[in-house]
């Protein structure tokens, strides 16, 4: 022993550890979000397609800035919208004296969700992760309402991702906003969401220490009739690889995590002309024309002709919504418009809630989210059934909303629904936790000696961290013999040829917990007098 070969007379104290190595347990709930954002600098230097570590939403405020701020023209509503109505707004003309009836629609196809996403991430339990900006809304000198979703940008930012250690998991908000293949009667079809899609789900099978949270494609134009179409093309966009590390979920959510102080007439088509007009209608029909009130607030409408800076813009905006109850509903339409989101960001934060409150080995369902409203679209139990439990296994997980709970995550499989061993969301989450963990413990033992001395201290060291999961719950068994076993040793795990190829097999066995999905009651009634 080292420490008994002195060479001066004298006193020594020497401490030496009464534990052995541990296993430290990794993170489970890091996800990494991809997608565009207002910028991307820390102080002053450009961060993108790097990831990027933050805590919270003021975080990315500071890096990456705030959403993208939409334009939207109005244009009177077809009769035959009216009829049905398909109309966002309605006024009534004191000139022809009618109600006319007009539409908000977008100029342009821009549209990013990363920023909202990650808004809906913080307000369901969301904490540390990564991000990774691609680009930014106004990216290759194009106006802000020309830009378009990059398939090649967004597997840049999927490669980024893939050389930090640390994310567990990959959203990719802005997925679902690539183009479709040009097809106007099948919105539904993408082939570069297809591309995107499996090779989130290729990185998740090659590194095996993280997940993908996946939308639905064409999720937002779900109707009844074309439901079937969309969920055929989804399985065949996640393709048939590394599909135990994939989860999806359906349908899109109607959220509120967008206030109505995103938006003033700014973000109205040329405000000066339309807007002034319906908004000098509606002045005229409260207050009446020539008077003094009509006067006051008329010359707040003929500011917006001139008044385009901040916060002279804000102020203006104000004064206009407290006299003019129809542009604050205009500006409601366009926040409703904004709020329709992707469920990914929302299910990142269930997973980090679970995770942090249950722990990983618990499914992330049958929880109420948050700051949504209600599903876009209404499943039933005959529809979600199919979802469920399709032929080819490839389960979508259904947001459904059910009353007195609101909008209630009802599923929590993967996409390998046909697997017995990986059919389960915390199955697999589980296993990649004691992996990770267990991977990073071994790393020192990388060049030791292959001998009776090792194989105890692998065996005990990685035994006392089952035992620590199992006793929290993470494991099933009535005892720990049961939930696990570890072995590690020459004719047990190895043989003679294996020490001389420098192997060292340590096999461990784990029985995980699965969730209780279906519970059936059973009830028999009892005849009187019969026992």
């Amino acid at each position: 022993m080292a420490y008994l070969d002195r060479k001066t007379p004298g006193v020594y104290v020497t401490e030496l550890n009464a534990f052995p190595p541990s296993v430290v347990g990794v993170e489970t709930a890091i996800p990494a979000f991809i997608g565009y954002t207002e910028k991307a600098d820390i102080s002053g230097k450009p961060v993108y397609n790097q990831p990027i570590k933050i805590g919270s939403m003021a975080d990315f405020i500071s890096i990456f800035g705030v959403g993208f701020k939409p334009i939207y023209d109005i244009k009177e509503a077809e009769d035959a919208a009216v009829q049905k109505g398909d109309y966002d707004f309605k006024v009534y003309d004191p000139n022809d004296k009618k109600t006319k009836y007009y539409l908000l629609t977008q100029t342009g196809s821009s549209q990013f969700n990363l920023y909202n996403s990650m808004r809906l991430f913080y307000a369901n339990g969301g904490g540390t992760c990564y991000v990774v900006s691609v680009g930014n809304y106004t990216d290759n000198g194009n106006t802000p309402t020309g830009i378009t979703i990059d398939a090649d940008k967004l597997l840049a930012g999927l490669a980024a991702v893939g050389e930090q250690v640390g994310p567990t998991m990959l959203v990719v908000p802005e997925a679902i906003l690539l183009a479709n293949n040009g097809t106007a009667d099948k919105p539904w079809e993408s082939s570069k969401y297809q591309t995107v899609t499996r090779a989130m789900l290729e990185q998740c099978g090659t590194l095996q220490d993280r997940v993908a949270i996946l939308d639905v494609y064409g999720s937002q134009y779900t109707k009844k009739e074309n439901l079937d179409q969309i969920v055929e093309r989804f399985h065949l966009d996640v393709g048939d690889k590394s599909l135990s590390y994939g989860m999806s979920y359906f349908p899109f959510l109607e959220t509120t995590v967008v206030p109505l102080s995103d938006f003033n007439y700014m973000n109205i088509g040329n405000p000066e002309a339309t807007l002034t007009e319906v908004l000098t209608w509606e002045n005229e029909n409260l207050y009446g024309k020539d008077t003094s009130r009509y006067k006051a607030v008329q010359a707040d409408i003929d500011k917006i002709k001139t008044t385009t800076a901040e916060p002279d813009v804000t102020t203006l905006n104000q004064n206009l919504t407290a006299s003019l109850p129809l542009l604050t509903n205009i500006l409601n339409v366009i926040v409703s418009k904004n709020d329709l989101l992707p469920s990914s960001g929302a299910m990142a934060g269930v997973y980090t809630y679970t995770d942090a409150n249950k722990g990983v080995w618990n499914a992330p369902a049958n929880l109420t989210l948050s700051s949504v409203n209600r599903p876009s679209y209404k499943l039933n139990a005959d529809q979600q059934g199919n979802l469920n439990v399709p032929v080819n296994g490839k389960a979508i997980d259904a947001i459904r909303e059910f009353p007195g709970r609101g909008t209630v995550v009802w599923g929590a499989r993967t996409l390998d629904g046909n697997s017995n061993d990986w059919r389960y969301i915390q199955v697999r989450r589980t296993i990649i936790y004691i992996e990770q963990s267990i991977k990073n413990a071994m790393a020192p033992y990388v060049f030791a000696a292959n001998d009776g001395n090792t194989w105890v201290k692998v065996t005990s060291m990685v035994s006392a961290f089952l035992q620590s999961l199992w006793s929290r719950g993470g494991l099933m068994g009535a005892t720990a013999s049961e939930a696990f076993t570890v072995q590690c040793g020459l004719g047990s795990t190895m043989t003679p040829q294996n020490i001389l190829d420098g192997y060292m097999i340590v096999q461990v066995t784990v029985q995980l917990i699965r969730p209780a999905e279906f519970i059936e009651l059973t009830f028999k009634q009892q005849m009187q007098g019969m026992s």
